[in-house]
């Protein structure tokens, strides 16, 4: 595997961390085992490899915890990393299908997650992992969520094939794959033994509003959606070689003690379980026009008609980042033929 240098500091506050250390949790079924960190609110996968006894490898990187992937929601512009913070730790509580993560950050929103197999019909036998994320506006009043996460993968890197999706056999520079304008209905992670899919649409998954593959470091931003250079490199001074994903879903506007829920769906590399992606609503009731479900793009068109509303009647609440994404997906929308 390649050598990193990432932040110091970072992996010192895990180490001294482990003096109070909560045992992780596995979960097995088939060929999968996942595990969850509940000192880091973080999980790994595995998948049973084919040489040796009982012996798992990991589908991204599992270093410190699985701790260079991670989950992020922002409320009303204000972003929250999904990890426990001093006095208030990740409650871990077993489910009838699986486990959950508990976050109480703040005394605005709760955020749940919950880790589940998914399983082939056929077989009965799980053939990836859901991760439904939910998020609680507990403010007493309306506001704003987003969710986004990093995922660290690594399978790719070694084969100079980084990525791959249904439309792009590959993917070795920085690429954005957008809803509603780009076809790919999954993305791959892969090397000679093992691969890790993530699933757009179909078997539970929420569609993300963009998917950006890029070098991790550039993913790891205190901005929520970073910036975005087509063709650019995985490299950096330090981190070469060194790809990544990141998922964004759609903004949402909740009213009080209303929830959003996200689903992102990963395991080996399969087409068998892949629909094609369309746009999946990720709060409790789904927005209409009569009595007929959005299209994609009538949905995206509609999420940034609400957003630029906001902005207009508070400007301060934007930074240059989100405008500058604001413009890049409207003029991808005035460029496409009207259906």
């Amino acid at each position: 595997m390649m050598q990193r240098k990432r932040t110091g500091i970072v992996f010192c506050a895990l180490f001294l961390g482990t003096l109070l250390f909560a045992a992780p949790l596995e979960l097995a079924g088939g060929s999968l085992k996942l595990v969850l960190y509940p000192d880091t609110g973080t999980f790994s996968l595995f998948r049973l490899s084919e040489i040796g006894k009982n012996r798992y490898e990991p589908l991204f990187e599992d270093n410190n915890f699985s701790s260079t992937s991670w989950y992020s929601a922002s409320m009303n512009g204000r972003i929250f990393r999904l990890s426990p913070k001093a006095g208030k730790p990740v409650v871990l509580e077993t489910t009838t299908t699986g486990a959950k993560f508990i976050l109480t950050l703040t005394d605005d929103f709760q955020a749940e997650q919950e880790f589940s197999f998914v399983n082939d019909t056929s077989s009965g036998l799980p053939y990836a992992v859901r991760v439904e994320t939910r998020i609680e506006n507990t403010s007493g009043k309306p506001a704003s969520f987003a969710l986004k996460a990093v995922f660290d993968t690594m399978l790719g890197e070694s084969e100079g094939i980084h990525f791959f999706t249904d439309y792009q056999t590959r993917i070795s520079t920085e690429t954005r794959i957008a809803s509603g304008l780009d076809p790919d209905g999954y993305i791959v992670s892969k090397n000679r033994d093992n691969s890790l899919m993530f699933i757009f649409a179909g078997a539970g998954a929420t569609a993300p509003l963009s998917v950006t593959a890029a070098n991790w470091e550039r993913l790891n931003t205190l901005t929520w959606t970073p910036e975005f250079v087509i063709g650019r490199s995985f490299n950096t001074l330090y981190a070469v070689n060194d790809s990544a994903l990141l998922f964004v879903w759609p903004e949402v506007r909740l009213e009080a003690n209303k929830k959003m829920s996200v689903s992102v769906v990963m395991g080996p590399f399969s087409t068998k379980y892949v629909k094609e992606p369309v746009a999946v609503t990720s709060y409790e009731e789904k927005p209409m026009i009569g009595k007929r479900t959005l299209t994609s793009k009538q949905l995206l068109v509609q999420q940034l008609l609400t957003r630029i509303d906001e902005i207009q009647s508070d400007p301060a609440s934007a930074t240059d980042d989100e405008l500058r994404t604001l413009n890049e997906v409207l003029d991808a929308l005035l460029a496409q033929p009207n259906k």
